[in-house]
């Protein structure tokens, strides 16, 4: 049983806070506490009903004295996949809802955030790590009737589950044209056609950058990628999916009789009059396909003042970009920004005097004024064969989407060398770790130094929401180990404008190099990574966690999120 259905118990142990923060007067909470003594009610709820202070003023102030972040349950939409986390009797008796679940973790509003026995209940029903919020009592039991009534007529309609109900009971069951016209029939329905659209259309609005759709024993679980993490957004029966991947297979060009054996294709749409460019891929597990849909926007390049550099850096980067010749390299690990940044740069560099011609895969930013190409493997065009096609294309600046093998990498330094600026990237954890990756390719030290120009490494972090953004105190024992002098921390408590986390996009933390003589002269010579190195510090560059914690210390985000993603520094 739940030892108390409120927290507004605690007001008691602030009450004379209330009076020293101005909330309500002295004379106000010597009236509350006679009534306290002569109802035995607890004087957070005397003070609410005799309408010295509202309910919502009187959360916020305990949500703060408290360190639990406060939520209003009042026109926030929650998804029934995230309701049905907890049954209904435990949502009422602890008086408590879901209403956000973020990888491994349930954010849940609860009446009484502090109830230990609540929180291990919930922490042992869920196998979940449980986050918890102050709400409203009120705002809970209307949130619980609301939202189980929906989750009860939901589980009650039939709908759409019939009409995609398969006769099919194996995976490996033979297919013959009967079934298989049964099943392009099924996808091909309007029900299904317009669910599958409408998760495209909801991930978009989202910026989500992929979605996952995964079958498990009993469900189809769909889970979107935001600001580089997964989040849970709709379980479906698995009656749906058969024809929700064939749905997606038919978008994409793909065989939908094809089980056993993974798949990838592509596709441009238009959904409701927004232009999508997707990457699909299929993989076959044990209760059957697993498909990632990876949503490309053909948005307009971000100009180098939206990447996230500090001004320094800015300038650095743009010096380095007025080179006419030599190799500049972006490195990072996937979902880094790699593409972003180079778009960027190419949107500075690109005027009607320069011939700027590129080969990626995919494309995914239109730029008028530059030549761009893609890869197609059954073409015949990959990286290197296109990059000796754009030699004879009178190229000033050749952008080349990853350099990924030695044929490539060849060619790119030795474009470099011979009058052309060349962008690239190159999956490596450090700017330094580049020249051992080109070396490991097979290209020559002393054309390496020769045609390097700048080296850039970065990772993307969540930018904290301006709406909800706050000042905390730092972790000033974690920070001392860093060696960074971090005075301030941020954090962001969660609205609606952030869909609760607390973020609202990413931007970049970067280490950038500009190679000089001296820098050119160690890599001809062969010296090793951690001498470069140990050797660029002296210099004054600084590592990509530095940089993120200048942005902590700016408020732009958490020092949660740059340990986060640079956890190599160690």
């Amino acid at each position: 049983m739940a030892r108390s259905e409120s927290c507004l118990k605690e007001v008691d142990s602030f009450a004379d806070d209330l009076v020293n923060e101005g909330i309500i007067s002295s004379d106000q909470l010597s009236v509350a506490q006679v009534s306290r003594e002569n109802l035995g009610e607890d004087l957070g709820t005397i003070l609410v009903k005799k309408n010295f202070i509202t309910e919502q003023d009187l959360l916020k102030f305990l949500s703060r004295h408290i360190e639990i972040p406060y939520i209003s349950l009042e026109d926030l939409i929650i998804e029934p996949s995230v309701v049905r986390h907890v049954p209904l009797p435990v949502a009422r008796r602890y008086k408590l809802i879901v209403f956000r679940k973020s990888g491994s973790r349930l954010h849940v509003a609860m009446a009484d955030p502090k109830d230990k026995f609540a929180l291990d209940e919930l922490a042992a029903l869920v196998n979940c790590e449980i986050v918890p919020y102050l709400a409203s009592i009120t705002e809970i039991n209307q949130s619980i009737e609301k939202h189980y009534h929906l989750l009860s007529k939901e589980t009650k309609t039939k709908g759409l589950d019939e009409e995609v109900e398969l006769v099919f009971s194996t995976q490996e069951e033979a297919w013959s044209a009967e079934k298989y016209d049964e099943l392009q029939e099924m996808a091909s329905g309007g029900k299904i056609v317009s669910k599958v659209n409408s998760i495209l259309f909801q991930a978009y609005q989202e910026k989500a950058s992929d979605i996952h759709v995964e079958p498990s024993r009993d469900a189809l679980k769909i889970r979107y990628r935001i600001d580089g993490l997964l989040e849970e957004k709709h379980v479906l029966p698995m009656q749906l999916h058969l024809p929700f991947i064939s749905r997606i297979k038919i978008l994409s060009g793909l065989d939908i009789a094809e089980r056993r054996m993974p798949q990838d294709g592509r596709v441009s749409i238009k959904l409701r009059g927004t232009p999508l460019d997707l990457r699909i891929s299929t993989y076959p597990t044990l209760y059957g396909e697993k498909v990632v849909i990876r949503l490309l926007s053909r948005a307009v390049a971000v100009g180098i003042e939206d990447l996230g550099f500090l001004e320094s850096t800015r300038q650095e980067f743009v010096e380095i970009m007025k080179n006419s010749h030599g190799i500049f390299l972006v490195t990072g690990p996937t979902g880094s920004g790699k593409s972003t940044t180079l778009y960027a740069a190419l949107s500075r560099l690109n005027v009607p005097e320069r011939n700027i011609v590129s080969i990626e895969d995919p494309i995914e930013n239109d730029i008028d004024g530059i030549n761009q190409a893609q890869v197609n493997i059954k073409a015949g065009v990959t990286f290197a064969s296109a990059l000796r096609s754009i030699l004879r294309q009178d190229p000033d600046i050749i952008m080349i989407g990853e350099i990924r093998d030695r044929e490539t990498a060849d060619i790119a330094v030795r474009s470099a060398i011979t009058g052309h600026l060349v962008l690239s990237t190159l999956h490596t954890n450090t700017a330094i770790g580049a020249i051992t990756r080109l070396t490991d390719l097979g290209v020559e030290p002393f054309l390496i130094g020769s045609s390097l120009q700048g080296l850039l490494a970065q990772r993307l972090v969540r930018r904290i929401c301006d709406s909800c953004r706050e000042e905390v105190v730092p972790d000033f024992e974690k920070i001392k180990k860093m060696g960074f002098p971090l005075t301030k921390a941020y954090r962001g408590m969660g609205c609606r404008e952030c869909r609760l986390t607390g973020f609202r996009g990413r931007f970049g933390i970067f280490e950038l190099i500009t190679v000089t003589d001296k820098i050119k002269e160690m890599i001809e010579q062969k010296i090793s990574e951690e001498e470069i190195l140990s050797y660029v510090r002296k210099q004054g560059v600084q590592s990509i966690r530095i940089d993120g914690l200048h942005k902590v210390q700016m408020g732009l985000t958490t020092l949660e999120e740059v340990l986060r993603v640079t956890q190599e520094e160690g």
